[in-house]
């Protein structure tokens, strides 16, 4: 049998201060720190993607910034994240360290720097850094098909602020849609909040089109008619999107005249009880909700054939 692979612990114990390789800070390592600020949690694998470059000239980058305290390595990938990745070794996982969070403001970028950025990634579980990795692969996926078509332009979660009514850019979750829906003969207030919220730009018509993006790994319940609104479940979390949809929550909140609602998850089979479970429950337009998988995009590309609706096979977000 297989053996995980995980990080010896040494690759994530930082070196003494005495001990420190030379550092200094151009260009590539602001885009470094400013990927990973943007993603969360990012592999050293998928920094190169996004940011370009010689990977082994990254990796030694991603070292000095570690060992600097610029980036961090969170320790929960050390034994627990394996379980939630393929078998093999798997590239070292990085945070957003204390000092790459002024770094960032001191280049006038959007950030808390005040914030204990260790202590916020010493709390997150190993799920979450899985699911935070999967989502940034997704967005990666994005990006590279948005970079190879002329005309457009990728507006990722947070850089979407700045368009985004007073209210919403002051709220202590601008992200997050809310809506009162009745269960069982009681209010149930229902929050959904993307894995991440983006829009692609295109320059030529000055037009937007909105997305709001779910990576599901799986592990959630779909649910059925019989399931309690008050319990986690996918019908949930569609409820609350077709229910926001239909009172106009997103432009209230967001600012956004329409959006649609993307679903990365694990198989086809998924995906058609997925759809089930959205006829059953709701009455929004077909087209709001689209659903892939990894395989799917990885061979059609993320704008491309690669979605399916509770209607038709073979959609594409974008028109070539």
């Amino acid at each position: 049998m297989a053996v995980l692979s995980a990080p010896p612990l040494k690759r994530l114990s930082r070196p003494q201060s005495g001990a420190l390789p030379p550092l200094r800070i151009g260009g590539q390592h602001i885009a470094m720190v400013h990927a990973v600020a943007q993603a969360r949690f990012l592999s050293s694998e998928q920094i190169t993607r996004k940011v370009g470059g010689s990977h082994q000239k990254n990796l030694r980058r991603l070292q000095r910034l570690w060992a600097h305290g610029f980036l961090d390595r969170p320790m929960q990938q050390h034994a627990e994240l394996a379980a939630f990745f393929d078998q093999g070794n798997r590239p070292l996982v990085y945070a957003l360290g204390r000092r790459g969070a002024r770094l960032l403001a001191d280049h006038g970028m959007a950030i808390d720097h005040k914030l204990d950025w260790t202590t916020k990634n010493k709390q997150a579980t190993a799920p979450f850094l899985a699911h935070t990795i999967d989502t940034a692969e997704c967005m990666l996926a994005f990006d590279f098909d948005v970079r190879s078509r002329p005309g457009l332009r990728l507006l990722d979660h947070h850089e979407l602020l700045e368009f985004m009514p007073e209210a919403t850019r002051e709220a202590r979750d601008p992200f997050a849609l809310h809506v009162t829906v009745q269960h069982e003969r009681r209010d149930v207030e229902i929050a959904v909040v993307p894995d991440r919220l983006f829009s692609i730009v295109s320059e030529s018509t000055n037009t937007r089109q909105n997305f709001a993006l779910e990576r599901d790994r799986g592990t959630m319940v779909i649910g059925t008619n019989r399931t309690k609104l008050t319990k986690s479940s996918y019908r949930r979390k569609l409820i609350g999107y077709a229910q926001a949809f239909e009172r106009m929550k997103h432009t209230q909140a967001w600012g956004f005249q329409s959006f649609r609602v993307l679903t990365v998850t694990t198989s086809d089979l998924r995906i058609t009880n997925m759809i089930a479970a959205q006829r059953e429950a709701t009455n929004a337009p077909a087209g709001l909700f689209l659903y892939s998988t990894p395989k799917r995009i990885a061979e059609r590309g993320a704008l491309g054939p690669a979605w399916t609706s509770a209607r038709a096979d073979n959609v594409s977000l974008i028109n070539s």
